[in-house]
């Protein structure tokens, strides 16, 4: 079992062991908070507020493995105060009298905010690093389907063709704007605090500015221009890239989700011998892979509506928004490692099945082709006139459940402009794909790597 347990932000049930559990567990949260009141002796100690040999021994017994649990767990029940619990045993652990030296001129919402910045500071690499190597997996796969042609659809119907490489690059597209707010947030959002008691400061007076600029750079964290004990805009924001990213995640499982079904099976989570779709029907393969991420995209809007409501505190500081932040901060970050780690694995191992997707660009027997068929036409008939005349033998073609290219050919005007030779030509599906190579390579990169700008 491990240490603390119960301690620390709540992280729910979520498979999330990079953050979940090791970042956001109790032993690192104690840890955090330790070194949060160690760095803060070290910025006091340099200025002269505390003596040297106090922050020296504050400095070597900031160890979470020399904290006993059951003494912890003892002052914990007697204080019933999150942190007083902690700086008691830590205080006990350190020779005399520098014990009395934790924690000096400050204030319990300075350490807690602090530490929790540092803990969320290393759940967002975290997330970051997953987030930069599923664009990358995805960019790969986008570039191996570049040029394999299938038919594209809107509002789930047969529309143009396009190409599987077309479809992944939106996911790299979107992916690159994640990342994006993923790094223009990071000097925004990740601050300390360091006020005292109401955010003025008052009990350190001149040395106050320069304690708290030393012990944010020992933390790595940024210096915020003024208390933000009120002010949860920052955690706001970073719920809300997660929520972007997380959803935008969610998307990739929906459509390989829709994409495998059995009319369609153009794409599929990755099958291995073993694996158990149904308990009942023996024959299933159930995209479980896919709805479990598009679940996350969908389980994380609530973090969004929670922390706003969070946003809603009274004066200087009010424990009853303060006291939602935890749990909705762990959950949106345990939902978003799960996220990321369900589609590293999805996309990896999906599969890609070509006869299919071969099978439904020749469902509709060249109906998809209207468009190019009437702008083909419209040269020598105006696009008005040309759409009329495509749209009448579109609509026999599905009336009458007879093939469009014989309905075509069949149509003295249409025949006289389109042989049988040119009709083959324009409902050839790989000469209908518009710029889609030319989209992939600008966003994922031509085979082997590099950005195209060659039109």
């Amino acid at each position: 079992m491990a240490r603390f347990e119960g301690i620390g932000l709540a992280c729910g049930k979520f498979p999330s062991v990079d953050v979940g559990q090791n970042i956001f567990g109790g032993e690192n949260t104690i840890r955090q908070q330790m070194r949060t009141e160690a760095a803060l002796a070290r910025a006091q100690a340099a200025v002269g507020v505390i003596p040297q040999a106090a922050c020296d021994e504050i400095v070597r017994k900031c160890d979470v493995a020399l904290i006993d649990e059951s003494a912890y767990f003892a002052q914990l029940e007697k204080t019933g105060h999150p942190l007083v619990c902690l700086i008691r045993v830590y205080s006990s652990i350190c020779e005399p009298p520098y014990g009395e030296y934790i924690h000096y001129g400050t204030t319990t919402q300075d350490i807690t905010d602090t530490s929790t910045m540092v803990q969320l500071k290393q759940a967002y690499e975290v997330v970051q690093d997953k987030a930069r190597r599923f664009r990358d997996l995805a960019a790969a796969k986008a570039r191996q389907y570049r040029d394999l042609v299938m038919m594209g659809r809107t509002n789930d119907q047969q529309a143009l063709p396009i190409t599987l490489g077309f479809k992944i690059a939106s996911w790299v597209d979107e992916m690159d704007r994640c990342l994006e707010r993923l790094e223009q947030g990071k000097d925004r959002i990740f601050v300390g605090q360091f006020f005292g008691a109401v955010g003025t400061l008052a009990s350190l007076e001149e040395h106050g500015l320069e304690i708290q600029r030393r012990m944010m750079e020992e933390l790595g964290l940024g210096i915020a221009s003024m208390h933000w004990f009120a002010s949860r805009d920052r955690l706001a924001e970073l719920v809300g890239t997660l929520s972007i990213l997380t959803a935008s995640l969610g998307r990739v499982g929906n459509e390989i989700y829709n994409e495998q079904r059995s009319e369609v099976n153009e794409l599929a989570e990755g099958f291995r011998p073993g694996k158990v779709g149904s308990s009942t029907m023996p024959h299933k393969r159930n995209p479980f892979v896919p709805a479990r991420l598009a679940t996350y995209g969908r389980q994380i809007r609530s973090c969004m509506a929670e922390i706003l409501s969070a946003m809603e505190a009274t004066n200087e500081r009010d424990v009853r928004t303060l006291g939602m932040e935890s749990e909705v901060l762990a959950r949106a970050f345990c939902i978003t490692d799960a996220a990321l780690d369900t589609a590293l694995d999805l996309v990896e191992h999906m599969e890609v099945h070509q006869d299919a997707i071969q099978r439904n660009l020749d469902l509709l027997d060249g109906l998809v082709f209207a468009e190019t068929v009437m702008m083909h036409l419209s040269g020598a008939y105006g696009r008005l006139e040309a759409h009329e005349m495509v749209y009448e033998v579109a609509q026999r073609a599905i009336s009458e459940h007879r093939s469009f290219r014989e309905l075509l050919l069949e149509d003295a005007k249409i025949a006289a402009i389109l042989s049988k030779d040119a009709l083959d030509k324009l409902m050839d599906p790989a000469r209908y794909t518009g710029l889609a190579s030319y989209f992939v390579d600008q966003v994922a990169g031509r085979r082997g790597g590099g950005l195209s700008n060659e039109f």
